[in-house]
């Protein structure tokens, strides 16, 4: 099978977006420099030798602009022209199940990186590979996150195929046997993972990028998963900015007050306060293996977990995955303190 990673200027291609997201478990940790390669049973499954290309012109986001207003995602128009100083890598995997042409597994991704030229590669390390390493290894098993390390964004992105293509043919083994022993019809079921890392917002003079991160899975049921969040990168410092980055310490506990009246006063307000508490600190606290602080979404601070604010160009957010601080039906809750309300706030 012939694999490529297709590295070309982000002007000529973005992945879809989706602005829908959810809240689910994983474990943490790094990945293995030479990733297990998964196990197939080649009389069942069938892996699709094209798995890496651009995005057709079909399949390019429309500008921000564009977006629909009632939307609660488009609560900032993105900088779109950020683009042209960035190179996607994309890669596109498909496994199909030999039992069922429309079952099987697929994985697409789309990193932009810093950098127009086609063969530019991120410090391996650096900040944005560690960025990258933590969204991409977030969903993954832990048989499959204890052997992640941070590698090369080609070697992280088959790491993650290999990864999620294991958990399939074994789920889909499992049922088979299960099917038989119970003496039921087995039904190939479709696994789908997406992931993108897209700069919105730029200021030069402060060495700050931010990127809008959409990591989307769905294994079954009655919708999939996608994690909506954004991250921001202080490049003089090579990480990802975190509370005490952007606020003034002794500034917090406003922040975190005026964040708590937002959410009880927000469109998205869950007026149930025994469920789901107007406050910006997330409870119940997530655990470890929470995709959002696998992921480095959720920051802890004295104890407690809030998400990892990021700069807009209109203020800083906060972002609250479905299931936080309401049902799943009432999307991914954005936060914005304004630049005014923040005044005297930030470092």
């Amino acid at each position: 099978m012939k694999k490529t990673i297709i590295l070309v200027s982000a002007a000529l291609t973005m992945a879809a977006f989706v602005p829908v997201h959810g809240h689910q478990s994983a474990t943490s940790t790094q990945v293995a420099e030479e990733p297990d390669t998964a196990v197939v049973d080649t009389d069942m499954y069938v892996e699709d030798d094209d798995w890496a290309g651009t995005a057709d012109a079909d399949s390019m986001v429309a500008d921000s602009a564009d977006v629909d207003s009632d939307n609660t995602e488009n609560f900032c128009d993105y900088n779109d022209e950020l683009l042209a100083d960035f190179s996607s890598k994309n890669a596109n995997y498909n496994l199909q199940n030999s039992q069922d042409a429309n079952a099987g597994i697929s994985f697409d991704a789309t990193l932009f990186v810093p950098g127009n030229d086609d063969k530019v590669e991120v410090k391996k390390g650096g900040g944005y590979s560690l960025m990258a390493s933590r969204v991409l290894s977030a969903m993954i098993d832990s048989a499959a996150a204890s052997k992640w390390e941070v590698a090369k964004l080609d070697k992280m992105l088959e790491a993650k195929w290999n990864a999620v293509k294991r958990s399939y043919t074994d789920d889909q083994d499992e049922m088979k046997k299960m099917a038989a022993q119970e003496d039921f019809e087995y039904n190939p079921q479709n696994y789908s993972f997406r992931t993108t890392i897209t700069p919105v917002w730029q200021w030069k003079d402060k060495g700050v990028t931010t990127y809008s991160i959409e990591d989307e899975a769905y294994t079954g049921g009655a919708h999939g998963m996608l994690y909506h969040y954004f991250l921001s990168m202080n490049e003089k410092a090579d990480s990802v900015m975190g509370l005490t980055d952007i606020f003034k310490e002794e500034a917090l506990p406003e922040v975190f007050k005026l964040v708590g009246e937002k959410l009880k006063t927000g469109p998205q307000a869950a007026n149930d306060e025994e469920a789901w508490p107007s406050v910006a600190e997330v409870l119940p606290a997530p655990n470890a293996n929470d995709y959002s602080v696998r992921s480095g979404q959720m920051q802890q601070y004295k104890g407690k977990w809030y998400p990892r604010p990021a700069l807009t160009e209109c203020g800083i957010v906060f972002t609250y995955p479905p299931y936080v601080k309401n049902c799943y039906a009432a999307g991914t809750i954005h936060i914005v303190i304004n630049y005014a309300e923040a005044k005297g706030w930030l470092k």
